[in-house]
This record gives structure tokens, C-alpha cells and sequence, in this order.
């Protein structure tokens, strides 16, 4: 998805990308966000309140047979379920049938799939009731609107869409290589039969069908067995969702059912970002009604500025200081985490202080790695983290934001630019400093430093491992 900063006049914008699906970050509603520096900032609003969300519900039970499991997969909604748990669904459901083989009796497996998969949308934030907390309104109140988008961003979130789900994998034998079918519409007739936990739940009798005792016996001769997982679920004490028979299973597909309606909880799926130069409270604070004048530069004469012109520039402007501040953060971060990885070693495995010689029985230990690459040899990282190399990333940072020589290059004399001019009425585009700095945003990385730091010894398993790696 392409976003056009200030384009349509800063309207709202739909994020429905992996940028949102960081199970680490925490969208709310009301939360500040940066969409330069794709990162969350504080939540600036009080008395939040919920409209009222709408559901899309499905519920699936489906035989998966072996020709028809790619099939089958392809119609899921590939978001609906983490990674690791569908392709593991995958791997059992492509095995062969055959298990075992009893004189002259072949075993073969056959598998069922249950879903509940839980759409809600339209979980907005009530602007008429939200207002800004004290604190945010009091830097608008002092002007001081860069540390305004610092603290709360240049957009919030106004609404979010969220996905629960709700996957399992019954498996059970025969000797026919064919399924049982009158099986497994039991099997669907006893999962479905949630009449009786109603019963039981107003206090009514719940009675025993006669197929009840049967059902039991014939799915412990078919050696039935239950694999599931559920995502996105919210908090309930009296849930429960271990299962290990039809009964507990029928129990646990409902507490699921039940935990998926917070509309609060959820995988996050979209949000809807909104500008606060749209916010009515954030342009009553800044005034942006009043009558600003653009000054004269080269060959333009002076001229009044359109409210719009001004939303667009305050916006393109907040967005242009976030990824500063993106930048420079990311900067500093590499460095104290360099600088900390190399206190590590020395505390841990050298001699001398710092960037002492490694003791003798850590010279061939191996380093894991973070990212779940190759391992290293402690020694390799012992000898990169040298005084030179963490220096150099400090001085990276203070050339980024003060320029070299002069001193007139620098970010930091940018943004005092910014605010001079105007950070409603010169748009960063026409500053020069700035345009040479808009070059230099970019991701901030070390491999080395953010592979190994810090740095954890692998064990043996880890060894072996990377030494097939080594050999393929």
C-alpha cells in the first residue's frame, strides 16, 4: 500500500498491512501514530468511548481428504491463522494414511477440520465524547506542537478491526482406506449438540441420548484424538479450553465462542488513522483559522494562506520530524546496544577489562543468533566490538544531527528552520538543510550488532546445528 503524506489534505488512512500485525506493538483506540516512523506514541485522549462493532461469523466442519487438502487450505483465509499452527495442520494432513500394519491389517487415519473464525469491525472511537488529555492540550496551549507530535504522533487511531479464530483437527483410524462417514456425522451431530450446555447452564436436566454410550465406545476403537488452538481470544475466568473428549470439546468451542466477543480483543487486522490537524480540539488549540501570511521568498510575493495549505503543511512538517526522530533514536539505540554487549563480554568472558582478551575456555564458544541465522564464534564478536566501531556509531548519530565542519547541516538546524519560518506555513520541501537531510532517512542497521547482541551462548544442540548448516 502506498501512502501519499498530506495528500487528500491529511484524510484518514487504512493500514491493513504487516505493519500492524507486530504481535509486540499495542494499537488502541485514541493512541497516537507515526505513519513515517510506523511506531505507536502516547494515547492524548480522555474519555474513550466505544461504538457499538458488527460481527461476520463462520463455522466451518469440513472431511479433509488427502487429494483435497491443498484445496481445502487454499479457500482459508490465509490471515486467519498464525503460520506455525496451519502448517503444521498441513504437514499432518498430507502424511500417508498408513500407520501400522497388524498381520495383514493396514491402519489408515482419516481427518476432520473445525473452524470458528470471528470478524468485528466498526469499533470506532466516539469523537463527540473524547476529548484531549490535560497534558496534551497543554503543550498546544504553549505552541509547542513538535512536542506535541512527539509525545502523541502526527495521527490516532480512530478505529480498529480485529480477528478471532478457533482451528481443530480431529483424527481417527479405520481399516478401510476410505473415511467412515456415518462416524463423522456423529462426530459433527455430537459437536453441534450445544442445546444440552444451554440446558445445563439455565439449570435444566440435560438427558443422555441413547447414541451417547455408543458414540464413546466406537470413537475409543477409532482411537479419536483432538489437536487444536485458538488466537486472538479475550480473558475469561470461567473459560476453559482443554478438551479431551467430544464432551470437553463441545464445552471448549463454546468458552471460545464466548471469549471472542470483547470487541477489545482480538488480532488487530486494520485501523483507521486519522491526521490531528483534522481534530476539531487539536485546530481550536493551534487556531489555525487565523490568518497566516507566507513571506516573500525569491520571486514570490507574500500571500495568505488557505486553511488547507496550512493542514497540509503541518502535517507534512510532523511527519518529516517524526522520521527524524526515527532516525536519531534508531541511531542511539545501536549504539547503547553495542556499548552494552560489549560491558557484557568483558563482565563475562575476558580478562583485562575492557575489550580485554577472551578467557581460554570461551575462545571456540559459539554465539547465537538472534534473527535465527549461523551462529558465530564468541572471539569474532569479542574482536568486531572494538572502541573504534561503537565510537563510530556515536559519531554517525552527532554527524546526522549537527552536521560536520560549519555545523550548518545538520538535522537539528533543520528543525530550528522549520520552527522559525513557520511549522504551519513553510512546508520542509522548501528548506534547503532539509532537503539534504531527507536524504539521509533512512533505516539505521548492523548486522553484526543486531544478529549477536546480546550475546547468548548456544548450547549443544545449537552447535550441532550449525555445524550441518555449515556443511550444506
Amino acid at each position: 500500500m502506498v501512502l501519499l503524506i498530506g495528500s487528500a489534505f491529511g484524510g484518514p488512512t487504512v493500514i491493513k498491512d504487516d505493519r500492524i500485525r507486530d504481535l509486540a506493538s499495542t494499537p488502541v483506540l485514541g493512541r497516537g501514530y507515526s505513519v513515517a516512523a510506523n511506531t505507536y506514541q502516547s494515547t492524548c485522549l480522555k474519555n474513550v468511548v466505544l461504538t457499538e462493532p458488527s460481527y461476520d461469523f463462520t463455522y466451518t466442519f469440513k472431511s479433509i481428504e488427502r487429494t483435497q487438502t491443498g484445496g481445502i487450505v487454499s479457500q482459508m483465509n490465509p490471515e486467519s491463522y498464525t503460520a506455525s499452527f496451519i502448517n503444521e495442520l498441513l504437514k499432518k494432513s498430507r502424511k500417508t494414511r498408513f500407520l501400522a500394519k497388524v498381520g495383514e491389517a493396514v491402519i489408515y487415519t482419516h481427518r476432520i477440520m473445525v473452524t470458528i473464525d470471528l470478524h468485528s469491525y466498526y469499533a470506532s472511537l466516539d469523537e463527540s465524547q473524547a476529548q484531549l488529555s490535560p497534558s496534551a492540550a497543554r503543550l498546544l496551549q504553549q505552541n509547542d506542537i513538535p512536542g506535541f507530535f512527539s509525545s502523541c504522533g502526527s495521527y490516532y487511531i480512530r478505529s480498529i478491526g480485529r480477528n478471532a479464530n478457533f482451528v481443530a483437527l480431529f483424527s481417527y483410524t479405520s481399516k478401510e482406506p476410505v473415511k467412515d462417514e456415518e462416524f463423522e456425522r456423529d462426530i459433527e451431530q455430537q459437536i453441534n449438540g450445544f442445546a444440552r450446555d444451554i440446558a445445563s447452564s439455565i439449570g435444566e436436566k440435560a438427558t443422555t441420548r441413547p447414541m451417547d454410550y455408543e458414540f464413546k465406545k466406537k470413537a475409543g476403537e477409532k482411537k479419536l484424538t483432538i489437536t487444536f488452538a485458538a488466537f486472538g481470544l479475550g480473558k475469561n475466568e470461567k473459560a476453559t479450553l482443554i478438551s479431551y473428549d467430544i464432551e470437553s470439546f463441545r464445552k471448549a468451542l463454546k468458552d471460545a465462542f464466548l471469549a471472542m466477543q470483547n470487541p477489545r480483543t482480538g488480532k488487530v487486522k486494520s485501523i483507521e488513522v486519522v491526521p490531528w490537524v483534522e481534530n476539531t480540539q487539536f485546530q481550536a488549540f493551534i487556531q489555525l483559522e487565523k490568518k497566516t501570511v507566507k513571506p516573500a521568498e525569491k520571486d514570490q510575493e507574500p500571500r495568505e494562506l488557505l486553511l488547507y495549505e496550512k493542514k497540509q503543511i503541518l502535517n507534512m512538517n510532523a511527519e518529516f520530524l517524526a522520521e527524524i526522530e526515527r532516525v536519531d533514536r534508531s541511531m542511539m539505540n545501536l549504539y547503547y546496544k553495542a556499548k552494552l554487549c560489549r560491558d557484557h563480554i568483558d563482565r563475562n568472558w575476558t580478562t583485562g577489562g575492557r575489550g580485554g582478551v577472551l578467557k581460554a575456555e570461551y575462545l571456540k564458544k559459539l554465539v547465537v543468533n538472534n534473527n535465527g541465522g549461523k551462529t558465530i564464534t564468541l572471539s569474532t564478536l569479542n574482536k568486531y566490538l572494538s572502541e573504534s566501531v561503537i565510537e563510530g556509531i556515536l559519531d554517525g548519530e552527532r554527524k546526522f544531527m549537527y552536521g560536520e565542519g560549519s555545523g550548518d547541516s545538520g538535522a537539528a538546524v533543520c528543525m530550528k528552520e522549520i520552527m522559525k519560518k513557520g511549522i504551519f506555513t513553510v512546508a520542509f520541501r522548501e528548506i534547503e538543510v532539509c532537503r539534504q537531510i531527507q536524504k539521509k532517512l533512512v533505516s539505521t542497521t548492523n548486522e553484526t550488532v543486531d544478529s549477536y547482541c546480546m550475546p547468548r551462548l548456544a548450547d549443544q544442540a545449537e552447535r550441532v546445528e550449525n555445524n550441518e548448516n555449515r556443511n550444506k
